[in-house]
């Protein structure tokens, strides 16, 4: 057999190169456009699903409820705090309760956070007027757009004073209020928690009757609600006869340029005026429940100086 001289080798070989080399360029040439397809399915796939997960996210991310914010659940958590740290509840006091909710819309209408009024007026001054007679008496305040009770009382737990006031060992009793208003121009809500521990009677050989003082204030008061009520009846009256003529033109404004935008105008009008109506309500209502707090606190002092002529056989 004739042996290849390494000329015949480079040829046969380089031969076998230039088909192997035609035959996968033909492959490639054939199949680009599906491999294109290929890698654009991919990238088209990669961004698809990451769409997906981008939208579920922000499909099931989950929204923030408020909760609503009450005297009760805001006396419930402190007294809870109270408890974990080896401390007995408070008592709730409707008179703690009043002045809480006094100093808080106080606040709001006097556009101040602050523990002192702009007036001079505090809490034990408030206290003193409706007959709450103390031998401690402690304010907490706090402001902002609360979304959770919790959220309060964590807020006053993370101050030092403020915690203070709710783990004394001192205070038997609390009031608290939770009102919403516009602080600043912004939406905000005022939290206020009233801590006291009542003064002990003194003993006393003679009878005392309640003070005129407290009758006084408390014909006062009652003459304010009488003045708000009759305004409010005024208002309401108001309100009725303009909604009813807004709901008369509004049926013949058609498509009236100027009468629709008078009618807007009287609707912005009488919008204004219920909120105006509205925030006297409110008003009226926390000067109620004050002078309830102040009516029964002057019955107990009657019935203690009843009870006292009574035990001591003093006849008039």
């Amino acid at each position: 057999m004739a042996k290849l001289t390494e000329s015949d080798f480079r040829k046969k070989y380089s031969i076998v190169l230039i088909v192997l080399a035609v035959v996968i360029f033909v492959i490639l040439f054939t199949n680009i456009p599906k491999l294109f397809d290929f890698f654009n399915n991919v990238n088209n796939a990669g961004y698809s699903a990451l769409q997906q997960v981008r939208q579920s996210g922000d499909y099931l991310l989950p929204s923030v409820a408020r909760e609503k914010l009450t005297t009760e659940d805001v006396i419930k958590l402190t007294n809870t705090a109270r408890a974990v740290n080896g401390l007995p509840p408070l008592a709730e006091n409707q008179l703690l309760n009043s002045i809480a909710e006094s100093r808080a819309r106080d606040m709001l209408e006097k556009q101040y956070f602050a523990h002192v009024s702009p007036t001079g007026q505090q809490a034990s001054d408030i206290a003193q007027d409706i007959g709450y007679h103390y031998k401690i008496i402690a304010e907490n305040i706090g402001s902002g757009d609360f979304y959770t009770n919790q959220k309060i009382v964590d807020g006053w737990m993370q101050s030092p004073g403020h915690r203070a006031n709710i783990l004394s060992a001192e205070v038997q009793e609390i009031g608290a209020a939770v009102i919403k208003g516009k602080m600043k121009g912004t939406d905000a809500y005022v939290a206020v928690q009233i801590f006291g521990l009542q003064s002990l009677p003194v003993s006393q050989k003679t009878c005392v009757a309640p003070a005129s003082n407290l009758l006084n204030d408390i014909e006062a008061k009652k003459a304010e609600i009488e003045s708000l009520q009759d305004q409010l009846n005024r208002l309401k009256q108001e309100l009725d006869s303009e909604q009813e003529a807004i709901e008369t033109d509004r049926k013949y404004t058609y498509d009236n340029a100027q009468k629709i935008q008078k009618l807007n105008e009287r609707i912005n009008v009488f919008n204004e005026k219920s909120r105006w109506y509205n925030r006297i309500v409110g008003d009226a209502k926390a000067k109620s429940d004050v002078a309830q707090s102040m009516v029964n606190e002057y019955n107990r002092m009657l019935q203690t100086y009843n009870d006292c002529r009574s035990s001591h056989n003093i006849h008039d």
